[in-house]
């Protein structure tokens, strides 16, 4: 029992102890580009939590989070470009559009039946977004994409240096990092779990698998679209190409090297899915093979991901601190 409320502790409250050690790194890095790579780190975070609600919690296999991170990050550039709105508008709004995104996936994807349909609707889903992206000229402009997206401001405030960017992306996460952690720890998050182990169980006591997975659904693409909404106005310009299958596969692999069914482990798979590639550089030609060999040692001898090592590190700290405290007892 006691071994049970420390895993519980740990999986609760490290995100907020890992967001704690990020946000003091300023202290120690002056480079922009690593405040860059950091940047893009909490933004990968957003979208790990968010499909591991959907996949990690609920058992639902999305491949599509590439579309609803395009949908979140295009609906902040065109409200922002053609009709003036400021970010703190453009953020919700995005959010709203990419949910109202996954509902409608999500609604259809009750349909199928087996993980690999799901895969293949929500692969289907990412393509067809790229497609539109691609072909609507007149409101995307097409493989040229939108430039000149603003920066957020404050009154007279700009969000232009990049430890500016670096605080507002990470404080982004430790509210989506909170919101989540409740929705996870509460009667809905038990539901997501208890579809995700045996939908015939869950149904025997009273839980409606259709009401849930969508909700799922609509609440992973809302995080989509957040992290989209950040990227866009964090870049400044959007594109086609970088919402291919690639970065749907990349989240996938986000919760999987940082631990399915976390949020602290989504937060670990996002930053390091992004630091990792720039420490391989140096291997030149060879950083592909050397990337994907570390994934796959990292899912052979840690299942259930980055966090294991923590988990572990603090359960023999911990046994180790109250070994001596029993003995004086004794």
């Amino acid at each position: 029992m006691k071994s049970r409320n420390l895993n519980r502790f740990i999986t609760e409250y490290l995100s907020y102890l890992l967001l704690a050690v990020i946000m003091v790194l300023p202290l120690a890095i002056h480079s922009p580009y690593y405040f860059h790579i950091m940047i893009l780190s909490g933004i990968y975070s957003i979208l790990a939590i968010g499909l591991n609600i959907i996949t990690g919690y609920c058992g639902q296999i999305n491949l599509g989070m590439a579309g609803f991170y395009a949908v979140g990050a295009y609906t902040s550039a065109i409200l922002a470009t053609r009709l003036g709105l400021s970010f703190w508008l453009t953020l919700p709004a995005s959010a709203l559009t990419a949910a109202i995104a996954g509902f409608v996936i999500g609604v259809p994807a009750l349909k199928v039946k087996g993980g690999v349909y799901l895969v293949l609707v929500t692969v289907s889903f990412a393509g067809i977004v790229r497609v539109i992206l691609n072909q609507w000229v007149s409101l995307t402009k097409g493989p040229m994409g939108i430039v000149g997206i603003p920066a957020p401001q404050v009154g007279k405030f700009t969000f232009f240096e990049r430890v500016h960017w670096f605080y507002l992306v990470y404080a982004v996460v430790l509210l989506v990092t909170f919101l989540a952690s409740r929705l996870v720890n509460s009667r809905i998050g038990r539901s997501f779990v208890a579809l995700r182990e045996s939908e015939v169980s869950a149904q025997s006591i009273g839980i409606n698998p259709a009401f849930y997975k969508v909700l799922a659904f609509v609440y992973s693409a809302a995080l989509a679209g957040v992290a989209g909404s950040l990227y866009a106005h964090y870049m400044t310009t959007v594109s086609p190409d970088v919402f291919d299958f690639n970065l749907s596969v990349l989240a996938l692999m986000m919760i999987v090297v940082g631990g399915i069914g976390s949020i602290p482990g989504s937060i670990l798979g996002g930053v390091a899915l992004a630091i990792v590639p720039e420490w391989l550089r140096a291997f030149g030609s060879f950083q592909t093979i050397v990337y994907a060999l570390g994934v796959i040692l990292a899912v052979i001898f840690l299942p259930t991901g980055l966090l294991t090592l923590g988990v572990n590190a603090t359960q023999f700290l911990a046994s180790r601190l109250s070994r001596p405290r029993a003995e004086g007892r004794a």
